[in-house]
């Protein structure tokens, strides 16, 4: 850890490597006086506790900013040190795979996709506060993410960040074509618009973004990694061959080879830059054109006023898309398990729960239904599909739930290598399918023993 310049008692944890490279900076650590003030005499107890909470870096620092507001004001409440941390999204799974090993650090802790599945031994089972929550909230969209190798509950959902198409309606346009909404439509325009100097921008590579927009490509061909029971692997069909096939094709026809080599980072810059016709990714493409100011080539106009997000494309069997889901979960060697529980319970209350999601100016889509239809998304017309797209949108391992085999799977880019192998001629679909399915096969074996 290294002092931020930020003011003393705040910590870093790693620096920010992120396709958001503008997140810098640190949270706090505050102790609240509410327990003095209320007694005229400080809790033996509040001296000793510290509350420690460690997160991945907001995409938007105002979120991870009302967080710590919250985490702050729950601490003053309560007569208990507080601490904020947060990490790169990247360096996540090594700093809580350390705390495992060392069997200390943070109280509470963020967590996303199968990390509840992976963690499942070392997690507070959350069934009660859980149950609690949804109830509050008006019901939860997913019932299946955050469950641990018991099915008990072992993390409490929070959001998932989408991955609508993002799109230059005014190339479009110029093409006389309608905005897509197959992939067969992506295809065809990408098509017209590559050879005008505007390639699609999907990432066939080591990046996030490739693992999740891969997932939704294969799914809406018909095409599974594994099974509804989470332990069969199920990627050898001719659903995902066929999927192979279209991603030779798209990469051939309305792509560029840069793609194969591009981190989170490169589609964002390619649409903001005016190459991009379209790409796959979350809203924060759009954010970074308006932040940047950045202009169509040639003009003085804006590029965000003509940039647009609409549903991800359907497929032969219909639509279907990938999604980071972010949950929040409490290790079982922390000393603070009852009150880590109480601040879920307060940061997941209705009032608060819509303060940070306002903060995230609707980058956190919730995954508690009364939050699901908010007004927020309907003040920017860029943001139309956000309270639909989670009727098509699943977690890792879907149809099953997430695992630990299908976190392993994610972390080692086995989709992206297959992808690109097919897409590059260097194996053909039939063989990078079968080469992955070895592969999956290894890695269930190992975990469903």
């Amino acid at each position: 850890m290294t002092k931020s310049k930020n003011g003393p008692g705040t910590e870093l944890l790693g620096s920010d490597s992120s396709r958001r490279g503008f997140l810098k900076g640190t949270a706090a650590v505050t102790g609240g006086l509410a327990g003095i003030l209320a007694t005229g005499v400080a809790p033996a107890v509040g001296q000793e506790r510290e509350l420690k909470m460690l997160v991945n870096s907001h995409f938007v620092p105002a979120a991870d900013a009302e967080l710590k507001r919250q985490l702050e004001e729950f601490g003053k409440a309560e007569g208990v040190k507080v601490r904020f941390d947060r990490v790169a999204h990247l360096q996540l799974p090594a700093v809580l795979a350390g705390e495992v090993q060392g069997q200390k650090g943070h109280d509470i802790i963020s967590t996303r996709d199968g990390n509840a599945h992976l963690y499942s031994k070392h997690l507070v089972n959350v069934d009660d506060i859980y149950e609690k929550i949804g109830a509050a909230g008006g019901g939860w969209t997913n019932n299946e993410f955050g469950k641990g190798r018991d099915g008990s509950q072992k993390t409490i959902p929070w959001y998932f960040i989408s991955f609508p198409i993002a799109i230059r309606t005014d190339l479009v346009a110029e093409i006389g074509e309608n905005l897509p909404d197959t992939w067969d439509d992506v295809l065809r325009i990408g098509t017209k618009l590559k050879a005008k100097g505007h390639p699609v921008g999907i990432q066939l590579s080591h990046g996030a973004d490739s693992n999740w927009i891969l997932r939704g490509m294969l799914w809406s061909w018909g095409g599974k990694m594994v099974e509804a029971d989470s332990k069969t692997v199920a990627i050898n069909s001719k659903e995902a061959i066929d999927c192979m096939k279209f991603v030779a094709s798209l990469y051939k026809d309305a792509m560029q080879p840069e793609v194969l080599a591009w981190d989170d980072r490169n589609n964002n810059v390619c649409l903001a830059s005016g190459k991009c016709s379209m790409i796959l990714n979350p809203v924060s493409a759009y954010r970074s054109a308006v932040r940047d100011e950045a202009l169509i080539q040639g003009t003085d106009r804006p590029v965000h006023q003509v940039i647009n997000h609409i549903m991800p494309p359907k497929g032969p069997a219909g639509r279907h898309m990938a999604a980071a889901h972010q949950s929040v979960g409490i290790w079982k060697f922390s000393k603070n398990v009852d009150i880590a529980k109480k601040f879920l319970e307060y940061h997941f209350a209705p009032a608060n729960a819509e303060k940070h999601l306002q903060a995230s100016a609707g980058y956190n889509q919730p995954l508690l239904k009364s939050n699901a239809l908010h007004p927020l998304y309907a003040s920017n017309s860029k943001y139309y599909f956000a309270p639909f797209i989670g009727w098509y949108t699943h977690a890792l391992g879907w149809p099953g739930v997430p695992t630990a085999a299908a976190q392993t799977i994610w972390d080692q880019y086995l989709l992206p290598d297959a992808a690109a192998a097919a897409a590059t001629g260097k194996a053909t679909p039939e063989e990078a399918i079968k080469k992955l399915e070895k592969q999956m096969t290894r890695i269930y074996k190992r975990f469903n023993k």
